[in-house]
């Protein structure tokens, strides 16, 4: 499967997911629930790579299988829970990590790159190094509110599933519109909202919509790699 087929598949996936759990949870349905897992399954096949994929993929297709039959049997839903906890939680530790003393901050890695080999002017180094702050303390807190949820939500929560009725309940609908649909919506929000702040901060910046920009970091793409691998 070339490149750009992955991409696209992935793309598909990961857009189908979103909406099959929406309404699996919305309408506290099996059938959609065990299909919005299996859609889940597909898209961490199309999404390993490595040396040793093959093998990854079967027990990963395995384990897939197996979980499917046990969501359309009637078991909890916990595969469509974790996404909005695990993910923005991994991305935000990713950025945090590198807010360390002696080292480089994830988004001043990238412009660094992106810049190669001028090296980036200080007040885009310090815009980086807030940017970077920026998406730790925002995906930190996604993660925690959504941990929050699953853990309170009824039916199907943590807490509901262990037999105990949850001081704060949270209904499906929160859960469902905060973290398996706005969480998604926040992270795109930020995207567009910092690329407004960089075009208002740095009058004389060249890309003038996120296009030209994303257009331009392909070319450049060698460059980010090598700093982001370097920092």
């Amino acid at each position: 499967m070339s490149p750009a087929v992955r991409t696209w598949l992935i793309v598909a996936l990961t857009l189908g997911y979103l909406a099959t759990a929406h309404f699996a949870l919305i309408h506290h349905s099996t059938v959609l629930a065990a299909a919005a897992t299996a859609i889940l399954a597909l898209l961490f096949l199309a999404s390993i790579q490595g040396r040793h994929r093959a093998v990854v993929r079967m027990v990963v297709a395995a384990i897939g299988a197996v979980v499917v039959l046990l969501v359309a049997r009637g078991a909890p839903p916990l595969p469509l829970l974790l996404p909005p906890v695990l993910i923005p939680a991994s991305v935000a530790f990713m950025f945090g990590r590198t807010l360390r003393p002696g080292r480089t901050p994830l988004v001043e890695r990238v412009a660094r790159g992106f810049h190669a080999p001028v090296v980036p002017a200080p007040e885009i180094i310090r815009y980086s190094h807030g940017v970077t702050w920026a998406w730790t303390l925002l995906l930190g807190a996604v993660a925690t509110i959504n941990a929050v949820l699953i853990v309170n939500l009824v039916p199907g929560g943590l807490i509901d599933i262990a037999g105990f009725a949850p001081r704060w309940p949270a209904t499906p609908a929160a859960f469902v519109w905060f973290g398996n649909t706005g969480t998604y919506l926040l992270i795109g929000g930020m995207l567009v909202a910092e690329f407004s702040v960089r075009v208002w901060r740095f009058p004389d910046y060249r890309f003038k919509n996120p296009l030209q920009f994303i257009r331009e970091a392909r070319i450049r793409m060698p460059n980010i790699v090598a700093a982001l691998k370097n920092g």
